[in-house]
């Protein structure tokens, strides 16, 4: 497989918008311990490879990491003395990078990945060039063996093997690019190209199930029922804790369930097919403040964190945020990563053939989040937000529904604005974008890994399973929408604002993520700010529209600048932006204005104080 992406894997395609089709042989993926290789069919259907993950190849003996581009200057990368190199070949231009040695394999140098990760989302359908130069080093210092496929190509010798020498025309196409921007072979210990993956390829399915989603919610009341409906301790603060299920869209198959083999069920042309409703569960909360107000009250439509469950939107951190705002909260499940997901993530780890239970299950996930704000906007707002004991006085303004996600529920909450045809405001609270970047960084990765490297026990087998994992998570997080999800335009939405909270060192979500979003999404940084990172501007508070990342210093200490997990600390950084006073005020003035406003005095350094 290695180097990964590449052309060789390529083949002319006159059907796609890219012009080239995906066509990795039978056998070629990695093999698990049972013996079974991944199938690639479900991958060989796009049009190029991610716009996300990262460029990696491995050399015998391992590699050093001594004079590669670091991460907080990575226009060092687009300079003609860098060891490593990308060009777009649709643009000519260099493309920012920084390069990295997988830590987590350093005592198996053999299988130790070199990556090369781009400091925002590459553009789906451009061609791309990456060049390994011989001032890249091996790790005991000298020199890299040049592979012999590459040697002979350039040499113009040629070989036995039919994928090389089919790739031959277009190696010479990027040589001849690599040598015009100041690389030339003799530089070179490899190069090679690949296609990303267009954006119509990546969206074509989230498009489909959405628009067939809320065709089907047309004329269609949602039922819901009630499990439970209570008050939490007194009701002083929160009045009505209300649990049960509503009606959504269903495309998956198995009725919905959880059993294995559930994907989505696709029509003759291979896009997502509505197999009727089902039920899904819910729970809100109703703030006591909400029965005493003069207006009706907003909604917040809530996302849950790490593989979590709807019950999350009745925790103690929502409850004092959906007093202090005075508005209801209501969240449900995010199929595909929720609690009831946790043996289908198992399964892909063990076998990444089941990919399409956890990727494709997401999509579904994402349907019942807008499926859920169609609800909160019409059945729920006039029957279940209601004051039964004042004549059903309805407590809710269905024209103001807002998003609040934490963690991984503001990682979805990027593809969920992308797509929701309503809502234009999100707060994401310690979100970020491209899970190949983030998982073997987070704290909470060890575990998962653990399940991985038992299936594939090879550290470069692991590298390339979440490289190919990647791949199709494109199609429902952050790394296939973040480019364009802000202006609304390309997803058929109305333009979005969103305010994202983050920790300085979160041990969990790591920041690395969260700037190559905002990078992606081309937004500011809020300022004052404790730092700025690589390649983000500052706008000064307060934004009397737009985006921004606001980024609170909790005083923890830096994080590992390699890839490997965070420690964690306490106070936990990953749970800093969602207790501090000033976040709340923040979030309660974003929401009603749309202002994005500094609300701590000076730069947010929570450790002094100065964020309450």
């Amino acid at each position: 497989m290695a180097p990964w992406p590449s052309s060789v894997f390529e083949v002319d395609d006159a059907t796609t918008m890219t012009g080239r089709r995906l066509a990795i042989p039978q056998g070629t993926l990695p093999t698990n311990i049972d013996s079974i290789s991944i199938d690639p069919t479900a991958w060989n259907l796009a049009d190029g490879f991610s716009p996300a993950a990262p460029m990696v190849i491995a050399f015998p003996g391992g590699v050093s990491a001594e004079g590669l581009p670091p991460a907080d200057n990575m226009g060092l990368s687009t300079q003609t003395d860098s060891p490593t190199f990308i060009l777009d070949m649709t643009t000519g231009q260099p493309v920012p990078h920084f390069a990295e040695i997988d830590m987590q394999a350093d005592s198996t140098p053999d299988s130790q990945a070199l990556g090369l990760r781009p400091a925002a989302r590459l553009v789906g359908g451009h061609r791309y060039a990456v060049a390994i130069t011989n001032r890249v080093k091996a790790r005991d210092g000298g020199d890299l063996p040049i592979p012999p496929g590459f040697k002979a190509l350039v040499s113009k010798s040629h070989t036995d093997h039919p994928l090389l020498e089919a790739n031959r025309s277009r190696l010479e196409d990027v040589l001849a690019a690599l040598d015009d921007a100041g690389f030339p072979d003799s530089d070179l210990v490899v190069a090679w190209d690949f296609t990303v993956a267009s954006d119509d390829f990546i969206h074509r399915d989230m498009a489909a199930a959405r628009d067939r989603a809320v065709a089907a919610l047309q004329n269609h009341p949602q039922a819901f029922t009630i499990a439970t409906d209570a008050p939490i301790n007194d009701g002083s603060v929160i009045k009505r804790r209300i649990t049960g299920t509503f009606e959504t869209p269903l495309f998956l198959s198995n009725g919905g369930g959880t059993q294995p083999g559930t994907v989505i069920m696709r029509d003759a042309d291979g896009l997502p097919a509505v197999q009727g409703f089902y039920s899904v569960g819910f729970t809100a909360i109703v703030p006591a403040c909400a029965y005493t107000a003069t207006q009706p009250v907003g909604m917040v439509i809530y996302g849950h964190g790490l593989m979590g469950s709807s019950a999350e939107a009745a925790g103690g951190v929502q409850q004092t945020t959906a007093n202090e705002l005075c508005m209801v909260f209501i969240g449900t499940n995010m199929r595909g990563m929720s609690e009831v997901d946790v043996p289908s993530v198992a399964r892909a780890l063990n076998d990444a053939t089941h990919a399409d239970e956890v990727m494709e299950v997401l999509e579904q996930g994402l349907v019942n989040y807008i499926a859920l704000v169609h609800a909160m906007r019409t059945t729920m707002a006039q029957q279940l937000f209601v004051d039964a004991a004042n004549g059903n006085k309805v407590l809710v303004d269905p024209d103001q529904v807002y998003y609040y996600g934490l963690s991984q529920g503001a990682i979805f909450g990027t593809p969920f604005m992308a797509w929701e045809p309503t809502v234009t405001r999100a707060v994401l609270g310690v979100g970020a974008a491209n899970y190949s970047m983030l998982l073997d960084r987070s704290a909470d990765w060890p575990m998962y890994r653990v399940i991985l490297n038992g299936a594939y026990p090879d550290s470069f087998d692991d590298t390339l399973v979440l490289n190919l994992m990647q791949m199709r998570w494109d199609k429902t997080e952050g790394s296939g929408i973040a480019n364009t999800g802000l202006a609304g335009t390309p997803t058929g939405v109305p333009p979005k604002q969103i305010l994202a909270q983050i920790a300085l060192y979160d041990e969990q979500v790591p920041n690395i993520g969260s700037f190559w979003e905002a990078r992606t999404m081309n937004i500011p940084v809020l300022g004052p700010t404790p730092t700025t990172p690589w390649g983000l501007s500052v706008q000064q508070s307060p934004l009397a529209s737009g985006s921004a990342l606001v980024i609170m210093d909790g005083g923890a200490p830096p994080a590992p600048t390699t890839n490997i997990p965070a420690p964690k600390v306490e106070p936990s950084m990953h749970d800093l932006t969602r207790t501090q006073p000033a976040t709340r005020k923040q979030i309660k003035q974003f929401y009603t204005t749309g202002q994005i406003v500094n609300e701590c005095a000076g730069a947010c350094t929570c450790q002094t104080g100065a964020c309450n």
